[in-house]
Parts: C-alpha cells; sequence; structure tokens
C-alpha cells in the first residue's frame, strides 16, 4: 500500500535524510534543514513511558513548524509501551513515519533497556515492531545498529523486515564502539542486498566526497547525516547540490583550506542562526531550547570562533530561573539569543 513515506523512500533518486537527534532534532531545527534540501527529517526520541505518563516533552518536540512531512522517532523497552505511544503520536501528530530507535548507544539510554540495549534481546525487536506496525496505520521503520556478529547483523534485520517495518536505517558501528572508529558500509551493503525494504546508510557522512563514498559503497539510494548536521543544516543543501551537479557548491569553494569557512558559507552560518531564532520564538521553542548550546554548534569553525564563542558563554552566566518556570526561560532566552545575533551581526556583518 503507497503512503507518503513510501513515495518519498522508493523514489530512486538519491536521498538525503536528517537523523533524530535528542536536544538537536527540534520544529524548528528540522524546518531549516528541510529548507536546506533535507528530503525527509526526524524528530528527537520521544520516550514512550513518558508519554504515556502524561510528560509535555512529546508536545514540544514531535509537531511541525513547516507543514512537511517528517518522522517521529520512539525509544522504549518493550513492544506494549511503544506501541501505544505509537499510537499516541499518530493521533497528535499524523507523521509521515514512526521510526523505532535501537541505535542510541547512550549509556543512559542502554541502562534503561532501550535504544541499542534492544538489538540484543532475543526475538524483542521484532515483536516490538509486530506490535507496533499493528497498533497504527502509518509506516513503521528502526533505526538500528550493527552486531558484533555480521550474519547475526543479518538475521537481526531480516526479522525486523518480516515483522513489517516498511524501512531499516542502518548505523554501521556497533553499540560498544558509540562514534569512534570507522561506519562498516560493507555490512550496510550486505543488509541492503538481503533486505527487500529499503535500507538506509547512517554513519560517516560529512561532506560531498564522504556522501559519493557511502552512496557508491552501500548501494543503498538513502543516507541519514546527523552529527555533521549540528550547528550546520546548510551541508544538506551542499550535498543536494553536489548530488544534482556533480559540483562543489560555489560557497565551500571559497574556503582557502578545507578546515576554513569561506565569507558566503559564514554569511549563511548566521542567517541560518537568525532564521532558527525566529522559528523558535513563533513556534513557542525558546523555553525547551539550550540556545547558549546550539549558538556554540551554529558559529563552531568560523573565524575567530573562540573569543565568539566565550563571549556568548559570558552572556546571561549568573542568570538562574527555575527550569520549571518556562515562561520565565522563553523570555530569558528570547533575549540571550538576540544578544548573541547582536555579537554574530558585529562581527561577521548582517547576513
Amino acid at each position: 500500500m503507497s503512503s507518503l513515506f513510501t513515495d518519498i523512500i522508493s523514489s530512486k533518486k538519491k536521498k538525503i535524510f536528517a537523523a533524530p537527534m535528542a536536544d538537536v532534532t527540534n520544529p524548528a531545527f528540522r524546518a531549516l534543514c528541510a529548507m536546506h534540501g533535507a528530503d525527509l527529517t526526524f524528530t528527537e526520541m520521544i520516550n514512550a513511558d513518558g508519554l504515556l505518563n502524561g510528560d509535555r516533552y512529546a508536545e514540544d518536540r514531535g509537531f511541525s513548524a513547516d507543514g512537511k512531512p517528517y518522522g517521529v522517532q520512539i525509544s522504549g523497552s518493550t513492544a506494549e509501551g511503544i506501541s501505544k505511544a505509537a499510537c499516541l503520536l499518530e493521533d497528535m501528530f499524523h507523521p509521515a513515519v514512526i521510526d523505532i530507535n535501537m541505535g542510541c548507544p547512550s549509556p543512559r539510554i542502554v541502562r534503561s533497556g532501550c535504544g541499542a540495549s534492544l538489538l540484543t534481546k532475543e526475538g524483542l525487536p521484532a515483536q516490538i515492531v509486530r506490535e507496533t506496525v499493528g497498533a497504527v496505520s502509518t509506516p513503521v521503520s528502526v533505526k538500528m545498529r550493527i552486531l558484533k556478529n555480521e550474519d547475526e547483523t543479518i538475521r537481526l534485520a531480516e526479522s525486523i523486515q518480516d515483522a513489517g517495518a516498511a524501512a531499516v536505517t542502518v548505523h554501521g558501528r556497533t553499540r560498544d564502539m558509540m562514534y569512534a572508529g570507522k561506519s562498516d558500509t560493507a555490512v550496510i551493503r550486505r543488509v541492503r542486498e538481503t533486505l527487500s525494504i529499503p535500507v538506509i546508510a547512517n554513519g560517516d557522512v560529512r561532506d560531498e566526497a564522504s556522501a559519493s563514498r557511502v552512496f557508491d559503497e552501500t548501494g543503498c539510494d538513502t543516507v541519514m547525516i546527523g552529527r555533521a548536521a549540528i550547528g550546520n543544516p546548510f551541508i544538506f543543501e551542499r550535498i543536494s547540490f553536489f548530488l544534482t551537479t556533480g559540483k562543489i557548491h560555489p560557497f565551500i569553494s571559497e574556503r582557502l583550506h578545507a578546515s576554513d569557512t569561506g565569507p558566503s558559507e559564514t554569511r549563511q552560518r548566521v542567517a541560518d542562526f537568525i532564521k532558527y531564532c525566529d522559528l523558535l520564538d513563533k513556534n513557542d521553542l525558546f523555553g525547551c531550547v539550550n540556545i547558549r548550546a546550539h549558538a556554540q554548534w551554529f558559529t563552531s569553525g568560523l573565524a575567530d570562533s573562540g573569543n565568539i564563542r566565550l563571549m556568548i558563554n559570558d552572556l546571561h552566566k549568573n542568570v538562574k530561573i527555575d527550569i520549571n518556570d518556562r515562561p520565565a526561560l522563553t523570555e530569558e532566552r528570547k533575549q540571550l539569543a538576540a544578544e548573541i545575533i547582536a555579537i554574530l551581526e558585529e562581527h561577521y556583518g548582517a547576513p
């Protein structure tokens, strides 16, 4: 049966998805990624138990700020909890796809029985998928990591497919590797060649060259970008431009050195931060976003960024506000954002 998600994922053109990332992919940031060419974006992972117990987290993170298709990601430890949460999220947000997190390697998440810990529990991943698929009409996908044994990875991916998953994203590192070492594209390729459902390659996509390599080495039609997009949604436009034209984006061609950021790219980064703050304001999200941390990410790699980041750290450093006082947090962070923007415009010029 066709759906918006299957139409997107089944397209033979090369596609770039924005990965779900905690404290990063809120509705405003997802809108920026989509604006710059991400074919699909995913929410921060929403904890099933928290949602079922009335936590407001999902309300702030699960909606769309731009009306474009997106995926909602759930984390949980039981089939019952995840499937019930999926029903709630489907009714609340009507996403294009519901993704189940089986790949997060964070020790805190693993200790709670969620994320990558699910991969080693015999039969549970398939049970979770089967019960969730049976509970919702929205397509269900899974984001997983590879196991230490390649054949076990293949069997696990097959069981997820047989349980009814519409797609699977494979990060080419094991749980124990966290984000160290190199993503194993050969294992991802074997998963793609074994399954009949779409496979999305994840891991080590940082720029045009690495995206091209991952597409070639895995044979996948879709790659998912995570950490390289933090504070830099423009990466989707860069890679989309390369995939379409075979050329490096003109902004990147201005760089004197690979690690530098050229003048046009710098202005774009500042413009993106200003647009990001505007989206946070319009969607009443300032109260649940650490704008100082996001400003540090957006300025990473810019000329004289070390001094800029020290200046940002000095702003409001003695301000103490109760984390539960949402109105006060919102006003303080809006003021902080305005002061950060003033610093950026003074240092780099208005975009």
